[in-house]
């Protein structure tokens, strides 16, 4: 768990925050857009009364929350674009089986993308075989002329 800091300079209004800032208990390196709404509010709620925050800095903070969002928007619709690109794809993954003796082992499967499903920002592919498969398994991919060319001449 980090610990830190948060202090606001009553005379000037300036914003300070101390400690170890560089790691958060969920893990996540980078702040969210939640994140900054927190921080400028509490900077808000903390401000001094008698002098509080200069437009021009309430101004450029907003700029950059909407710069952010902005930015998350258009890297989720880039992420479904290039997720529409893999259908007819082929694609390869490892995926573990369990025989009947519940002995587990790596195998590597291949299969054409028929669909792909977007849920909570997780990307899966469905193949013309049936499998589901998320898409940080895949290891890779390749139009499905060059794999059949590349078995014929291997």
């Amino acid at each position: 768990m980090s610990a830190y800091n948060m202090s606001v300079d009553t005379t000037t209004g300036n914003t300070a925050v101390s400690g170890d800032v560089s790691t958060r208990e969920t893990g996540n390196s980078s702040l969210s857009k939640d994140d900054f709404l927190k921080l400028l509010i509490a900077q808000m709620t903390h401000q001094d009364p008698t002098a509080p925050m200069d437009s021009g800095q309430m101004l450029t903070q907003m700029a950059q929350f909407s710069a952010l969002e902005q930015t998350q928007n258009m890297s989720q619709s880039i992420d479904k674009m290039s997720a529409a690109d893999m259908i007819g794809k082929q694609i390869e993954w490892e995926e573990t089986e369990t025989d009947d003796d519940g002995v587990q082992s790596q195998a590597s499967k291949v299969g054409i993308v028929d669909a792909v499903t977007i849920k909570n920002g997780s990307v899966s592919y469905l193949t013309k075989d049936g499998d589901t498969v998320e898409s940080s398994v895949v290891s890779k991919i390749t139009e499905p002329a060059e794999a059949a060319g590349e078995k014929a001449d291997g």
